[in-house]
């Protein structure tokens, strides 16, 4: 995979995408967006209308059983379960609210490029050869940053990443489907390292 950020003539980050590397990346956010939205999101209109989602929720959270998710949302005090469930009632919502904010500017982003109603079989993802130039404002680049952030946290924890990356990339065998999932990690990686080269 290539596509990286480059800093633009109009002083913005700008990037390339071919037609792969859109649809990819919105088939991740979307993933995010389901992953991060709140479950009762909708229970209390208007709370929601006035912004007030945040500030509190029935019965006491707990730290989520998916370890992506819990990646996501961490506990904020490790060693108190009791403070960390009252932190977490306080702010889990926005935070996921937050997360799936950023998710869906990416994905109103790459929507613009090609679209992305018709899911495509891999065969045909590598047919398309299209080039799709994005350049973000202020607001972009902040939801894009934390977007590319949540995903390759999301990536990897789903792989186990750890200091010995290299080595367990390594000992994969060709056809591991783990491989795609460790080239789009790095790919990840070298979006977010060239966004943030990229910034004026």
């Amino acid at each position: 995979m290539n596509g990286l950020f480059t800093p633009g003539s109009s002083g913005r980050p700008e990037i390339v995408l071919e037609d792969m590397h859109v649809r990819v990346l919105a088939d991740l956010c979307g993933q995010l967006v389901e992953m991060v939205s709140p479950d009762d999101e909708e229970s209390d209109p208007l709370a929601a209308e006035l912004g007030l989602t945040g500030l509190g929720s029935e019965g006491t959270p707990t730290t989520p059983e998916d370890p992506a998710l819990a990646r996501l949302l961490p506990d904020a005090y490790a060693e108190d379960p009791d403070a960390a469930a009252e932190f977490r009632r306080y702010t889990e919502t926005d935070l996921r609210l937050r997360k799936r904010d950023n998710a869906r500017i990416v994905l109103a982003d790459l929507a613009e490029l090609l679209d992305l109603s018709e899911p495509q079989q891999p065969a045909e993802l590598l047919d398309e050869a299209g080039e799709h130039r994005i350049v973000l404002d202020a607001q972009g680049v902040q939801a894009w940053l934390g977007t590319l952030n949540d995903l390759r946290l999301v990536i990897g924890t789903r792989l186990d990443v750890s200091e010995d990356m290299e080595a367990a990339e390594a000992k994969l065998a060709e056809d591991d489907p783990r491989r795609w999932l460790f080239a789009v990690f790095h790919w990840l990686g070298g979006l977010q390292d060239s966004l943030l080269a990229a910034l004026p």
